[in-house]
């Protein structure tokens, strides 16, 4: 990508411009296309997501999603509660082993508890994505 328009000026904001939309088409997506219109999630931005978005989006995913981003989505989030868990135990083994009620403690509690919420964000998309939207 050239910093320089067709007569030559550095153009910096044309630069920029075209390096985002070079940036957006990597991005892991699942794509629905339905009767109305359509809609595309970024992966690694909007999942997990909370429980009231998650209900309306899960049945839209489940109906008119390819299998295949279907596939991408459980993928991820399955790495993602993998990822959070570990987080968890790290920091809550961390706090274990520090006294309790000092700054340090309160810090790794903190860690673990806000890793804890998105771990469980991420089994309970995955529980709406595997169920249609259904919750057991």
């Amino acid at each position: 990508m050239e910093r320089r328009n067709a007569e030559g000026y550095h153009d910096p904001t044309a630069y920029g411009g075209m390096r985002m939309a070079e940036q957006k088409e990597e991005k892991e997506t699942v794509k629905m296309v339905y009767k109305n219109g359509r809609m595309e999630l970024y992966i690694h931005e909007f999942f997990p997501c909370r429980l009231a978005v998650a209900k309306k989006v899960f049945p839209l995913i489940r109906r008119f999603a390819k299998d295949e981003d279907k596939e991408k989505l459980r993928q991820f989030l399955r790495i993602k509660a993998r990822e959070h868990s570990g987080k968890v135990k790290a920091f809550s083994e961390k706090a274990e082993s520090l006294r309790a009620n000092t700054e340090e403690w309160h810090f790794y509690r903190r860690k673990a508890r806000e890793e804890q919420i998105i771990y469980n964000q991420c089994v309970k998309n995955l529980k709406l994505l595997e169920n249609g939207g259904k919750r057991e």
